[in-house]
């Protein structure tokens, strides 16, 4: 690949891995994704003049980075693919965010193959885990899966392989569906899923289960329309919350009808389950 001349930039932000709301700052200037070396957060670009704008936005917060551009590297992700082992999340899946497939999952495990991408979500953020946990947790035979954010695709995917009549995936992210569709193709019950690229705004219809792996700012916006999109006796989980955010979070979204469910926490990041009052 190096030799077909291809470059990539590359920005380092020490101490911030698992800060979210940065991941979420970075994906508005199109990254090729992200890696974590210990505590750092290491972000790929394609493009030199994305990695440019994106450190002017680090710049504008203040926060402190260095940025390498015309590196020679056909896929910088690679190595981190390669390198990258299965981990179990839950009772029930089994996530493998590398190249290769294991032989065999641990028995009784759903496998969720996933590999690192520019579209964010492999399961191994806090977030994910929690909406991952938050879905094994539903009874989801026969009942159908809206996941707004979709990014990989792997919320969708865990619905359906836990038994989901059917998934809708959406993300306005038109790239990001491009990669989420390349991972339905890695497992059978992918066909269960269907992704759109596209607002919230334009998904009509009701389902039994609607997540959203969202940062706080992009969930509040969109309350009414996410409380709308599940049905009589729907549940809504939130995650991509953090725990300073979660009281307000909570408050705009348990509007008369609606009552907390279930919470789960995991360091700083919260997710919140929503039922309808009966």
């Amino acid at each position: 690949m190096s030799g077909l001349g291809l470059r990539y930039s590359r920005i380092l932000i020490p101490r911030k891995a698992d800060d979210e709301v940065l991941l979420g700052l970075l994906c508005r200037h199109g990254p090729l994704g992200f890696e974590s070396a210990g505590e750092d957060l290491i972000v790929y670009f394609r493009e030199a003049a994305a990695a440019r704008r994106a450190s002017e936005a680090l710049r504008a917060r203040r926060v402190r980075h260095t940025r390498k551009a015309d590196i020679p590297e056909g896929d910088p992700l690679r190595a981190y693919r390669e390198a990258s082992r299965p981990f179990s999340v839950g009772r029930r899946l089994w996530i493998e965010p590398g190249e290769s497939e294991t032989a065999d999952p641990p028995p009784g495990r759903v496998t969720l193959r996933v590999p690192a991408s520019r579209a964010f979500g492999t399961g191994s953020h806090a977030s994910t885990r929690l909406a991952l946990i938050a879905l094994e947790e539903q009874v989801l035979g026969g009942k159908t899966v809206l996941d707004v954010g979709t990014g990989s695709g792997v919320l969708a995917l865990a619905a359906a392989g836990l038994g989901a009549r059917f998934a809708v995936g959406l993300d306005t992210d038109a790239d990001a569906v491009f990669v989420a569709r390349q991972n339905l193709r890695r497992h059978a019950f992918g066909e269960r899923v269907h992704l759109y690229a596209g607002p919230l705004a334009a998904c009509a219809g009701k389902f039994d289960v609607v997540v959203a792996n969202m940062l706080a700012e992009e969930i509040l916006p969109e309350a009414r329309r996410l409380l709308g999109r599940a049905g009589r006796r729907g549940r809504v989980i939130l995650s991509g919350v953090t725990r300073e955010r979660g009281p307000s979070v909570l408050a705009a979204v348990r509007r008369g009808r609606w009552t907390l469910a279930g919470r789960r926490t995991e360091g700083d990041w919260t997710s919140l389950c929503l039922a309808r009052a009966s």
